[in-house]
């Protein structure tokens, strides 16, 4: 009986070993494709991850070259204005600086000027101022009967060089002379004056007596376009033009 059994069982648990085998076989192949298959997913990925990682070090490196390309580019820009700037700061200065002498140069010519305006014109003042005192002391020393003698000598000279002036080249248009003097004329004087008007100018003019003491001496006439100052008064002036000459 046990040996029927034994001879019964034995087959089956060949058989089931056998199927079991042959299924552990084939589990062992499938773990293995599937292991297989996974090492080759994953060296996939690995491969894909160093393409990728690859071609990012590859852009962070053209992204690091691009910005240092770009840094210096900037800082050869900034050179390049600071240069500029320094340059045009230079030329600047330099014209501020010539501006200023030009300006410092004009003033001093104006100075100078102004200084020399000052001084003919104190010089002016100075010499107006000395004919004046001259006419005053004249005007002292002198009594009126000796003044008025002397004016009388003065109009004399200045109607003898009238007298004899050439006047072929003067042309005059008037009807009055109008004669300033400090002591009124001798009626012979002006017979004569009217005289000399009609030899000379071919003119029947009136007289227009003025006095001005300042004068001094002589008379001025104005006949006219034509005037002539002989009075004392415009030889002083004379007189201290030719000593500032001199």
């Amino acid at each position: 009986m046990t040996s029927e059994i034994a001879g019964v069982v034995a087959p089956i648990t060949a058989v089931h070993v056998g199927a079991l085998a042959i299924a552990i076989a084939g589990i062992k192949r499938l773990l293995a494709r599937d292991a297989s298959r996974a090492v080759a997913t994953v060296r996939q990925v690995e491969t894909e991850v160093r393409l990728k990682e690859t071609g990012v070090m590859r852009r962070i490196e053209e992204q690091e070259g691009a910005f240092a390309r770009k840094k210096a580019e900037i800082e050869e820009e900034l050179a390049r204005q600071r240069r500029e700037a320094e340059k045009e700061i230079a030329q600047m200065r330099d014209r501020l600086i010539g501006e200023a002498r030009e300006e410092s140069k004009r003033i001093l010519d104006q100075a100078r000027q102004n200084e020399e305006k000052m001084r003919r014109q104190a010089m002016l003042e100075a010499e107006e101022q000395a004919v004046e005192l001259g006419g005053r002391i004249f005007q002292m020393v002198f009594s009126e009967t000796v003044d008025a003698a002397l004016n009388e000598r003065f109009v004399g000279e200045l109607l003898d060089a009238l007298d004899e002036m050439d006047a072929t080249n003067i042309t005059v248009d008037a009807d009055v002379a109008d004669i300033r003097t400090p002591h009124p004329l001798p009626e012979e004087q002006k017979t004569r004056l009217r005289q000399m008007l009609r030899d000379k100018f071919g003119l029947e003019a009136d007289i227009r007596e003025t006095i001005e003491k300042e004068l001094i001496g002589g008379l001025a006439f104005k006949l006219g376009s034509l005037e002539i100052d002989g009075s004392l008064l415009n030889r002083f002036r004379e007189a201290m033009a030719e000593v500032k000459k001199a």
